[in-house]
């Protein structure tokens, strides 16, 4: 499931998560603590965030353009 998201400013994640994925700046983060993912554009905003990692996998692709 994904969920509404509002774009914050973040710190890029580098104490509670988890770099799943990272391309072009883009960055697909896991949390520790509660499992929870999240997308990231190359300026550390949130661009979405959900708890189905195959739902935010395939917005990160899209997003990325290797949707095709």
């Amino acid at each position: 499931m994904t969920f509404l998201n509002m774009p914050l400013k973040t710190l890029g994640g580098k104490v509670w998560w988890i770099n799943k994925h990272q391309q072009r700046g883009w960055k697909l983060q896991q949390h520790i603590l509660t499992s929870h993912y999240r997308i990231l554009d190359p300026e550390d905003i949130r661009q979405a965030w959900g708890t189905d990692y195959q739902q935010i996998y395939m917005t990160y692709l899209k997003i990325i353009g290797f949707d095709k």
